[in-house]
């Protein structure tokens, strides 16, 4: 019998990176061009329509301007970006290639960095409104003290500090930006320092989606208590000597010179704020969705070894983030509901379907007649 030998190498990292021409990666592949192109342009118009709805909205309706908007505003602004620049450029990178970016020196790089920095801003801004919630309804005696105007500003400018922070990293050697071959965007080199990919998917995505859910798991137990004291007080029967007891301090309360209507006005306050964390909520949902993909993608690929169109699709699935927050808003928020339909004319031909909110002053003025009726 000859003698043989049989020799087993190391697997190698499979790397399917190519270099794409002019229009080559929609004439090779258009299975994935066509239907990445057509997502694109749509969330660039729509979210840069919606962006604009939403600052426009905050500065003309008295209604809408108060400390957390600053937070809204803020992801806006950030968000606007996306759908501005960075979306159109995805689209000229999977029809124009690589070669292009490389004609103009520094465009890539330049377009990178500040989609790194407005990506931070926006989910830190996610978080801080969920923070907000969290103050204003659970520890409310607190809020005025720690969400001034000047706090707020100050908290969304050091947003853009620690995203200018992780750009500037890479003049030390650590990361980089540049075109990716993969997802063909101009983005964050995931495969320059590892470590810095590391720390990045933590500031990303892993940090405010952990202040948002314990922002919210916390305000989810203060509800449920909140609700069971309401149901243990209403189960109490008064004595006859409470009864005559309440019905004085009714009487004083009613009076018009005394603040009787306090406490209805922090249950509408409450009320208030229940139903802007409840959109925040929903925002914070679509923002996991989109981006935690992304976030899992960047850390588990350590070879580069993924397939192309996994990279593609969900680096193209967390860009939507930014064209879906207005579309929250008008859904799930009375206010920016009835804002967007007055600044798009719609008032005057679309059906009203959600009932009139009825002003603080005209509520609690009718709980007063209905007090002193009784």
């Amino acid at each position: 019998m000859d003698n043989f030998t049989t020799t087993t190498e190391a697997p190698i990292a499979i790397h399917t990176d190519q270099i794409w021409g002019r229009h080559q990666f929609l004439h090779e592949s258009p299975g994935l061009a066509i239907p990445c192109i057509v997502v694109l342009a749509f969330a660039s118009f729509v979210g840069t329509l919606g962006n604009v709805l939403v600052i426009v909205a905050v500065a003309t309706q008295k209604s809408l301007q108060n400390k957390e908007s600053t937070f809204i505003v803020n992801l806006a602004i950030s968000d606007l970006y996306i759908t501005t620049v960075a979306d159109p450029m995805g689209i000229v990178a999977k029809l124009e290639g690589e070669q292009f970016f490389d004609s103009i020196p520094g465009l890539c790089q330049t377009i990178a960095s500040i989609c790194t920095v407005s990506c931070i801003v926006s989910l830190g801004s996610i978080a801080c409104l969920s923070f907000n919630r969290y103050i204003h309804i659970c520890h409310n005696r607190h809020y005025n003290r720690i969400f001034t105007g000047r706090n707020c500003v100050i908290i969304c400018g050091a947003l853009y500090v620690v995203g200018i922070t992780m750009v500037l990293l890479n003049l030390t050697g650590i990361g980089d930006h540049g075109f990716d071959r993969k997802s063909l965007e101009c983005i964050w080199d995931r495969m320059a320092t590892f470590p810095y990919t590391v720390v990045f998917s933590v500031t990303l995505v892993w940090v405010p989606v952990l202040v948002t859910g314990i922002s919210y798991i916390n305000l989810y137990i203060y509800v449920l208590n909140s609700q069971k004291r309401v149901q243990q007080y209403s189960t109490m029967t008064p004595t006859s000597e409470n009864k005559d007891h309440d019905k004085n301090e009714s009487e004083k309360t009613n009076h018009p010179d005394n603040h009787s209507n306090q406490p209805f006005i922090h249950r509408i306050s409450v009320r208030k704020s229940l139903h802007l964390a409840r959109t925040i909520f929903v925002v914070y949902a679509v923002f996991s969705i989109c981006w935690i993909p992304f976030a899992i993608l960047m850390v588990v690929d350590t070879h580069n070894t993924f397939a192309h169109a996994v990279h593609l699709y969900i680096t193209v699935f967390a860009h939507l983030h930014p064209s879906l927050n207005w579309l929250v808003y008008y859904a799930t928020n009375k206010k920016f509901a009835v804002a967007f339909d007055k600044l798009l004319f719609m008032n005057k031909w679309v059906p009203r379907l959600r009932p009139a909110v009825p002003s603080l002053h005209i509520t609690a003025s009718h709980t007063r007649e209905c007090h002193s009726q009784q």
